[in-house]
């Protein structure tokens, strides 16, 4: 759902083809927020169904056609909605892979469900470390600005995945 509202804002600033959306988000939100592809174009497809995109076919430098992607004006009143509306979620579930896995973790010898947290943990340290050593430049631009309270976020996300982790493990073992 979110997607959507981030494609609009890249297109707000400017028309762009598929590859231009996810290099600048990549390069924006980098891996705070990894996108794919078979995300991207699918999400694109239906934005222009909803009339809040529209897309032209030019020439590419390659004799390749590109779609470029332009933001409607109904698009244009959806992100602004969506931009400055109070109707944003918080966070509160822990969708993912580990603890769904976790939910089964009695189907487990004890010893493997170890292993198994131990590389987890690893992991996480791992990327802990490499989110506190790669944070956001310091500069006058707001974009980095807020990057920096993004990092932020998913280092204190980070932190307490960690020390849940540790507590787990403690438990298992």
């Amino acid at each position: 759902m979110s997607l959507k509202y981030a494609i609009l804002g890249f297109l707000d600033e400017e028309p762009c083809y598929g590859y231009e959306i996810k290099h600048r988000f990549e390069e924006t939100m980098g891996d705070l927020w990894p996108i794919s592809y078979g995300q991207l174009y699918p999400t694109l497809r239906r934005l222009t169904g909803d009339n809040l995109v529209t897309v032209q076919v030019v020439q590419g430098k390659k004799a390749v056609d590109k779609r470029v992607y332009s933001i409607t004006e109904k698009g244009k009143a959806l992100f602004n909605r969506w931009l400055f509306g109070e109707d944003k979620k918080i966070q509160t579930s822990i969708k993912d892979e580990f603890s769904l896995s976790l939910f089964f973790a009695e189907r487990m010898k004890r010893d493997e469900l170890a292993s198994a947290i131990r590389n987890l943990h690893k992991k996480t340290i791992k990327r802990l470390s490499l989110l506190r050593g790669g944070s956001a430049k310091s500069s006058g631009s707001d974009s980095l600005h807020y990057k920096k309270f993004l990092v932020r976020k998913m280092e204190l996300m980070m932190e307490a995945e960690e020390i849940w982790l540790r507590e787990l493990l403690e438990d298992v073992t």
